[in-house]
């Protein structure tokens, strides 16, 4: 079955970038190949065209920047409270991460390939051998990548 016809036409489409809809994208095999997030160099995030820019591209306009953002910020509020209270204190509001990435994927106001690169990045930060310090690493490594998402998407497709 084709990627269309599995996810209806127009989803996931590029609009910008070089890079094609079907999950095939090597940012998205980056993470996933991942043993764990934080093994991903800073480097490989933010350099131009490394994760960060190409997922911004491959998600082009049919990411609308207050999805993006949305996203972002409640990600975001979690980590503060990481950091004050450590992770037992934030274990439940990052499993509720997921249903609000579902909620949006199902009223189509995300596209495929941003649900699976955040599925994927959240499955890292809580790999099964993880400690509580590595999911620590991992979560922290998870808001740059989420960080330099929402710059590169703000270069290249902001209003």
């Amino acid at each position: 079955m084709s990627y269309n016809n599995l996810y209806g036409k127009g989803q996931g489409q590029n609009r910008g970038g070089s890079y094609a809809g079907g999950g095939s994208q090597e940012f998205i095999k980056k993470i996933q190949e991942a043993r764990n997030l934080s093994g991903i160099t800073v480097e490989e995030v933010a350099r131009e065209d490394g994760i960060a820019e190409s997922a911004a591209k491959a998600f082009g306009k049919n990411l609308k920047t207050t999805q993006l953002r949305k996203f972002f910020d409640q990600a975001k509020s979690i980590e503060a409270g990481l950091k004050e209270d450590g992770w037992e204190s934030v274990s439940a509001d990052f499993a509720m991460l997921r249903p609000i990435l579902a909620y949006a994927k199902g009223r189509r106001l995300i596209p495929d390939d941003f649900y699976l690169f955040i599925s994927s990045c959240m499955a890292k930060v809580l790999a099964p051998d993880n400690d509580m310090e590595m999911t620590k690493k991992n979560y922290i490594r998870f808001i740059q990548i989420l960080e330099s998402v929402v710059a590169y998407h703000k270069y290249h497709y902001g209003e």
